[in-house]
């Protein structure tokens, strides 16, 4: 096995605000239900946020585009890890890698690029594509663009659009719509703001004609989680989330969100306000959080 040196963007999401439970069997040394998401900056040793995983190279990463293993990623690639413990560090379980944007490039400009209607800005020493090129965009969502991280081309055999993002609901022109890309057979009936969404199917002038929605990051239950990455200014009812992450919580100072920089906070089971509370939690989740050096 090669190691990869790692410093993530982290996200650790956990899916649907739903809580999950495991069988005493899969625990690892009493930890259960730990994931990272983040931007991959280096090759080396894996560290996320000054934490070490142990990554085998044959590992097999889903959500790509073709086959892929961990040995293929490389910096600016966003990925989403289930770990476990491995001594004093932690070994990966299951790679999955997320794709914020994949379609054609609609315009292109001094600062960026559209794709599928949203705004996508240039990370640094990041060259633009070209009009009407198929890409892979690798990056974090700000507001309503998308900071691209790493931009790669999309082989003939798999031009299917996609998008995953922040739900909030009807945009002001009362479509469905994540940033600035239109989503057409977007069932909303179990939505709700903050959820994330995973859509598929075909680019259209504006956005995309989903075929297939998914809403989770991870393979696995996720429990306690970290994450680095930005905050979306809250909606009326004081909601606000981690971009891209699922992860909510509610605000009565709405003023005191910064939507600008990025943060890192952790949460558990859906949410990233609740770790704040001083309320006795289960030895294995406190065992988490002092891993990953979470708040009390």
């Amino acid at each position: 096995m090669s190691a990869l040196r790692i410093m993530f963007t982290l996200l650790l999401l956990t899916f649907n605000h739903a809580a999950f439970a495991q069988d005493e069997d899969d625990r690892e040394g009493g930890i259960i239900g730990t994931g990272i998401v983040g931007t991959i900056t280096e090759l080396g040793s894996i560290y996320v946020n000054e934490q070490h995983i142990f990554i085998d190279d044959a590992l097999e990463v889903t959500g790509a585009l073709g086959h892929l293993t961990a040995a293929d990623l490389h910096p600016g690639h966003v990925v989403a890890v289930t770990v476990h413990p491995d001594g004093a560090d932690w070994r990966a379980q299951s790679i999955r890698q997320l794709l914020t944007l994949v379609g054609p490039v609609e315009a292109v400009d001094d600062t960026g690029f559209t794709v599928l209607g949203t705004e996508v800005a240039l990370g640094a020493l990041i060259p633009p594509p070209h009009l009407g090129d198929w890409v892979a965009i690798s990056g974090l969502w700000q507001n309503q663009i998308v900071i691209a991280s790493r931009i790669d081309p999309v082989h003939p055999s798999y031009r299917q659009a996609r998008i995953s993002g922040t739900y909030f609901g009807p945009n002001e022109e009362g479509r469905n719509a994540i940033g600035g890309t239109a989503i057409l057979g977007l069932e909303t009936r179990h939505l709700q703001p903050g959820d994330l969404v995973r859509a598929f199917g075909q680019p259209t002038a504006t956005g995309i004609e989903a075929t297939r929605i998914e809403h989770r990051l991870f393979e696995d239950a996720i429990e306690v989680v970290q994450i680095e990455g930005y905050l979306s200014p809250p909606q009326p009812s004081g909601l606000y989330t981690v971009l891209g992450s699922g992860l909510v919580a509610y605000t009565d100072r709405p003023e005191m969100v910064d939507s600008v920089n990025r943060v890192i906070l952790c949460g558990e089971n859906g949410q990233f306000e609740m770790l704040q509370s001083t309320s006795p939690v289960p030895h294995e989740r406190k065992q988490v959080r002092d891993r990953l050096r979470c708040a009390p």
